[in-house]
């Protein structure tokens, strides 16, 4: 089953202004909460972006628009993200408050106040207030409740302020009058060693309740220290977490802490403390003094992740100490951001992927570039979309499940990349990994345990065991040592005497196969494996009779990736370029066989490959199918593979867009068309050889009359057999397969291919159309019944593939580069797929008017006495049923065919004897019903 995570193509949300600064100058975004006074605090679809020298501006992710900007003065830089929160007096009165910390000439704190009323405009002021005391920037700004003594604001709401020394600062929510200060020492007073260099890493306010259910969860203790009982609607007190780092002691230590209350207003002499409710350290490995640590906590599900360097560590906090879960490496990992419990969404350079961090596997993977342009271009040259692209700088944002939406600032832009997530069973979407998501999705470069260590171990207590391959017979079995049995053709092609006909001459004992008399051929046509022409004389065929011929299935599988290993080759094309793959050896007899029997597949070439000391990971997509097409330009071959090897759906694609492209159903890309006006990239000078080129232009000649002769009948029947084998694979591994390999043009060429199938097959037409609106409809095509079936769900992943972003953003150009034409597109599919539906409703209604026809047809065929086998008379002559009477005229509904009573009987020891009267007119009486009805004509 393939992964049910699929990650949509990255798209701007908002082109952020840059920084004044533009080596220095950065971006800080925080969440924007919001809600009614007294009530729950609740995470807004809104973003709140500070940029340095420019101001704070408050973005709409659902609507992609600025909702309002707040100024500041040039010189100025920010601290640390801005906190805003938006308060809803009454039904029309609405309040939002916006505090950040910058530092230019002098570190301030500012208020931006914003009320707007249904009636009035906004009315916007602001409030600033200049820090003294310290010189230790903010890291951190939070909103918590107020106390309700408080006599300085009507305002329920106070500034929480984090300093990097540890110092906590709680100022008023309108006035930002300084209300308390807890000194840096308050955090280390409990420790054995207290540190005192400590340097505050991450803060996060949360609250007591949800606390008890994650990150202190059984500690009955540190809820003893509250006068009340913490509930969720009731007593539920604001806390503080901290991660603090100490160069002194290397330690990295996690606090929990409890705000100031009155009734403690003085702790051992210090006023206005924070109270230590938790402070453990937390497990860090060799200190990486290049890269920052990025943190994130869940509190209520007591989880930890730290990003430091590649390594992106799991801590459970739930236990008496942090317990490490997982460590997923992601090479030069940039942000993370948590999606669930079991995904993890992870930025690098140049992609963006999905981890389980609890399986260790890739869900989903995503190229950041956005630029069409560019990835058209790393999409003719083959790469997979994500390597040899340009860098980026990703840092994630915020995640928003309800919208299915992740935000991240990649360079200058704000930019949301669409999630579509599996669904529970109340329909919503949830982006949780399960253990069928991870099968065949393992991250090799993970480092699980047991993966080095217990390796020798275990060959260590397999060394001394006999395996199944001693007790299979034949040529399965290793009864002779492998390097014996090659030491002949390995010989020859030492000395170099082992050409094509040798190796199949060799070979074709060991494969079971018999193709000594065969008559060779320049064309492969079709993949049915009776092609090989086998004309045999009296000696061949006297030798073949020699020869112990066996299924292909039992065919020793070490001399398939044997010849496999002859055939293809790894090799680098040129100097710093990545190698690809290519056929050096082509026996043709040996390489049909091993198409025809399914064996021509990317998983064997790799093991072949490999078995013969090549170092290669795995084989890019589209490499089989380009080296086919070089070898073989009339596609035989690529027929013959499609149609009988197992393909993945990357695979296959490439095979369908080289097929349409020697159609001419991909329409005139620019890139063709610049090679047109520059005659190409690769034009030979003038001064080339004369007669080379009139060769290569006669054999550019035929392979064109070939392809628009009979080879075009071959074409059309691989894109046939390839799209029915792209409906075989997953919907999930072919949308993904879509949204990687084509562009958006090429994906509505496609579209457009199903279109005219669903019309040359007569889907689109009704049975009452006269012939002349039947213009479309090809009565001469093979047209099967299940293709509809194919057509409808290839068309779904191919709208699935261009995704909500890409038809709503104009990306799906169509064949002419249009962008204004998606809407025709759209209302021309509605259309026709109700046309379509509308022919198989008649269908349907068609069938049930006609089915009872067909069912008394069968039961009467059914009753009719059966002659003897060996009777002269020919059984498909049709039967003709008497007309005679008025009711058998009628249409036979809901009736029954009367059995007629044979006239022969078998008797004691299968001897037939004719029936008697008697026993015709018995049988007869019991055929008549417990209750029936005769009528009496007079």
């Amino acid at each position: 089953m393939s992964s049910r995570f699929v990650l949509q193509k990255p798209y701007v949300v908002a082109t952020l202004p840059r920084p004044i600064d533009h080596s220095k100058g950065q971006y800080v975004v925080a969440e924007v909460y919001g809600g009614a006074l007294g009530a729950k605090k609740r995470k807004r679809s809104e973003l709140a972006v500070g940029i340095d020298g420019e101001g704070v501006n408050l973005y709409d992710i659902s609507s992609s628009r600025l909702v309002t900007s707040y100024a500041l003065p040039p010189q100025s830089s920010f601290t640390c993200p801005p906190s805003s929160l938006r308060s809803r007096v009454s039904k029309k009165k609405v309040e939002r408050r916006t505090y950040v910390s910058t530092r230019g000439s002098q570190s301030e704190l500012t208020m931006f106040y914003e009320s707007t009323d249904g009636s009035e405009s906004a009315t916007l002021s602001s409030k600033t207030s200049k820090l003294e005391h310290s010189l230790n920037p903010i890291l951190y700004l939070g909103t918590i409740t107020a106390p309700r003594s408080s006599g300085i604001s009507e305002n329920t709401t106070d500034v929480l302020a984090v300093k990097e020394n540890g110092e906590v600062q709680c100022y008023d929510g309108d006035t930002l009058e300084e209300k308390w200060t807890s000194p840096p020492v308050a955090l280390t007073r409990d420790a054995a060693v207290p540190a005192s260099d400590l340097k505050v890493e991450f803060a996060q306010v949360t609250n007591a309740f949800s606390a008890s259910q994650g990150i202190l969860r059984g500690r009955q203790d540190v809820f003893a220290l509250f006068p009340q009982e913490v509930v969720e609607d009731g007593f539920n007190p604001d806390l503080l977490v901290l991660i603090t780092w100490s160069g002194e002691t290397e330690s990295r230590t996690l606090h929990v802490v409890n705000l100031p209350r009155r009734s403690s207003a003085y702790v051992q002499g210090m006023k206005y403390s924070v109270e230590s409710l938790l402070q453990v350290d937390i497990p860090s490995g060799e200190p990486d003094k290049n890269t920052k640590p990025v943190f994130h906590i869940q509190v209520s599900v007591g989880i930890l992740q730290q990003l430091h360097g590649d390594a992106l560590t799991t801590f459970d906090l739930t236990g008496t100490l942090p317990k490490q879960q997982s460590v997923i490496i992601s090479a030069e990992a940039q942000s993370f951001l948590r999606l669930s419990n079991t995904a993890v969404m992870v930025s690098s350079k140049q992609s963006v992927t999905v981890y389980n961090p609890k399986y260790q596997s890739k869900l989903s993977t995503i190229g950041l570039d956005m630029s069409s342009e560019e990835t058209l271009k790393r999409k003719r040259n083959g790469l997979e979309g994500i390597e040899g692209g340009p860098n980026h700088t990703c840092r994630f944002v915020s995640y928003f499940p309800k919208l299915g939406v992740a935000i991240a600032i990649i360079d200058k832009d704000l930019v949301g990349i669409q999630i579509e997530g599996q669904q529970d069973r109340h329909g919503k979407t949830r982006t949780a990994g399960l253990l069928i998501d991870s099968l065949g999705c393992a991250a090799k470069e993970q480092l699980r345990p047991g993966r080095d260590g217990a390796g020798s171990t275990k060959k260590a207590k397999l060394s001394g065991m006999v395996t199944l391959d001693s007790f299979l017979p034949g040529t399965i079995g290793l009864g002779q040592p492998w390097a014996e049995k090659i030491v002949e053709l390995e010989g020859l092609f030492a000395k170099g005497e082992c050409d094509e006909l040798k190796f199949d001459e060799k070979i074709e004992t060991h494969l079971g196969a018999d193709w000594g008399g065969q008559v060779k051929r320049s064309k492969v046509v079709g993949p049915d494996p009776d092609a090989m022409d086998l004309t045999t004389t009296g000696e061949s065929a006297g030798r073949a009779a020699n020869k112990r011929r066996f299924p292909a299935s039992d065919v020793d599988r070490r001399w398939i990736l044997y010849a496999l290993s002859k055939i293809f080759t790894w090799t680098s094309s040129g100097e710093g370029q990545e190698p690809m793959l290519s056929i050096s050896f082509y026996p043709m007899n040996t390489f049909m066989w091993l198409t025809t029997n399914g064996y021509m597949t990317i998983a064997n070439i790799e093991a072949a490959l490999r078995s013969n000391g090549t170092p290669i990971v795995s084989i890019p997509a589209g490499q089989l199918v380009r080296t086919l097409v070089e070898v073989d330009p009339d596609m035989d071959l690529l027929y013959a593979v499609v149609a009988k090897n197992y393909l993945s759906a990357p695979e296959i694609l490439h095979a369908i867009r080289k097929l349409m492209e020697s159609l001419g159903l991909l329409g005139d890309s620019p890139s063709s068309k610049q090679g047109l006006l520059t005659n190409g990239d690769d034009a030979e000078p003038a001064t080339a050889d004369v007669g080379y080129q009139v060769a290569k232009a006669e054999y550019d000649l035929e392979t064109a009359e070939y392809q628009l002769g009979p080879g075009s009948g071959t074409r059309g029947a691989a894109l046939s057999a390839a799209l029915s084998r792209l409906y075989s694979c997953p919907s999930g591994d072919i949308t993904l397969a879509l949204q990687t390999i084509l562009t958006s043009q090429e994906i509505v060429c496609l579209i457009y291919l199903f279109r005219f199938e669903l019309a040359r097959g007569g889907w689109t037409t009704r049975y009452t159309d006269s012939p002349e609106q039947l213009e479309m409809v090809d009565e001469d095509a093979d047209i099967q019944d299940n293709a509809i079936v194919v057509i409808a769900s290839l068309l779904n992943n191919c709208i699935d593939a261009v995704g909500t972003v890409g038809w709503l953003s104009g990306e799906a150009r169509l064949v002419d580069n249009d962008l204004f034409e998606a809407e025709e597109l759209i209302s021309s599919l509605k259309l026709e797929v109700s046309a379509a539906l509308e022919g198989i409703e008649e269908a349907v209604c068609l069938r049930s008017v006609i089915s009872e026809l067909v069912k008394y047809a069968e039961s009467f065929h059914r009753s009719l006495t059966q002659q003897p086998k060996d009777s002269k008379k020919a059984n498909d002559v049709p039967s003709t049923l008497p007309s005679d009477d008025q009711d058998i005229r009628a249409l036979p509904i809901s009736l029954r065919a009367e059995k007629q009573i044979s006239l022969l009987k078998v008797g004691a020891g299968g001897a037939v004897h004719k029936r008697t009267a008697r026993d015709i007119g018995f049988l007869k009486s019991q055929k008549v019903g417990k209750y029936s009805r005769e009528r009496i004509t007079l």
